[in-house]
């Protein structure tokens, strides 16, 4: 590496005896490919918070308030500009309903995908809902994409306006409305697990599909995010998976009981417990 790049400052002064070391998984923040940029001697690095994709393990695991507080903590702590909740499932989801607290959305994924200059940042914004955080929502009605399009035209045209998506892909992760999505090693995965012991034993299949699929490195990547959405949940599922799964995947998050979220309505963000935000700000850090 250091005979190719020898004036990179991250360049190895000696060659490490264990091949082992050069597999290990790049620090927050580190470039993973050094990548000259032409004319000038430069390096391509990470975005400080990559696009998400949210799973849930299950029906009702908490995919749709996660998606809504990683993009709220990121436009209202971190200071993204414009970050957008997409409806990524199958026949639409109650995206709307909890995400829009201030601005119903004028139009769907389908109805943007059929306008002229899509990818127009003026275009995402007339189609788009919106939060009090600042966080643009875009849901999805229950009939097909149009002209056979997928998730993976959606993400392209989103990112050249300057978005930053966040994908509620709800459940479960087999949903074939992902699979572009989940194939882009660029988009983060967050997988989202109830806090009952019920949901524990439904993760095994889900995890045991991913790994069938997009390999264990893919899965290494992910971060599995329990919801505790009972008052008398506590930390036995958080613990419980952090104990066996921790070494399997990135990082284990939990998002606390938060009365605000257990009412079923629009979710704002100041509205938020403050261990609620906090929460979702650990995870926040855990993605970038």
């Amino acid at each position: 590496m250091s005979e190719n790049f020898p004036d990179h400052p991250a360049a190895l002064s000696s060659t490490p005896t264990d091949l082992s070391l050069l597999l290990r998984p790049a620090p927050p923040g580190a470039p993973t490919d050094m990548v000259r940029m032409h004319p000038r001697n430069g390096y391509l690095l990470w975005a400080d918070l990559p696009p998400v994709l949210v799973l849930g393990s299950s029906g009702g695991s908490g995919a749709t308030t996660t998606a809504l507080g990683i993009a709220g903590a990121a436009a209202y702590d971190y200071g993204e500009h414009s970050p957008v909740v997409v409806d990524a499932t199958t026949t639409g989801g109650d995206l709307a309903a909890r995400g829009c607290d201030t601005i119903d959305a004028a139009g769907t994924v389908q109805s943007w995908l059929n306008m002229a200059h899509r990818s127009l940042p003026s275009t995402v914004i007339d189609s788009c809902g919106e939060n009090s955080s600042g966080v643009g929502v875009l849901p999805r009605g229950p009939e097909a994409l149009p002209r056979r399009e997928t998730y993976s035209s959606v993400h392209r045209d989103l990112i050249e306006a300057g978005c930053l998506p966040v994908y509620d892909g709800g459940a479960p992760v087999t949903s074939r409305m992902v699979a572009p999505l989940l194939c882009d090693s660029r988009i983060s995965l967050v997988i989202t697990l109830a806090a009952r012991p019920d949901a524990v034993n439904r993760l095994k299949p889900a995890l045991i599909w991913l790994d069938d699929n997009y390999s264990q490195y893919h899965l290494a990547e992910a971060v599995i995010v329990v919801t505790r959405q009972h008052p008398k949940d506590g930390p036995l599922v958080t613990e419980h998976v952090r104990k066996y799964l921790g070494d399997v995947v990135r990082a284990v998050a939990e998002i606390p009981y938060d009365t605000h979220l257990g009412a079923g309505g629009p979710v704002s963000w100041r509205r938020l417990a403050p261990p609620t935000r906090a929460a979702y700000r650990q995870l926040v850090n855990l993605l970038r």
